[in-house]
């Protein structure tokens, strides 16, 4: 069975992907794609507690995680835009 995406982090992908579509690599939109799963993927980017006993203390703590490392992709799409504008400007 498939493992369930946080709403937000599916969210944060999704706008990875539009702005991506304009971004100035070669590959473009497929190295997008693939920076952002590989990103996605990496336990090391989000270190959530092991919550095996449904503790609430640790549901909430996992949440506060989770909020923070989505801000730290919003701030990334915010640089990609940047990258984005800057190309567009020196062409």
């Amino acid at each position: 069975m498939a493992k369930m995406i946080h709403p937000l982090v599916r969210d944060l992908y999704k706008r990875a992907l539009i702005v991506g579509k304009d971004y100035p690599h070669p590959d473009g939109l497929d190295y997008v794609r693939r920076k952002w799963k590989e990103a996605l993927r990496d336990p090391q980017n989000c270190k959530l507690i092991p919550n095996n006993n449904n503790d609430v203390d640790i549901a909430k703590e996992n949440e506060r995680i989770l909020r923070k490392a989505v801000g730290r992709g919003r701030y990334v799409i915010r640089e990609m835009e940047g990258t984005i504008q800057l190309k567009k400007y020196r062409t």
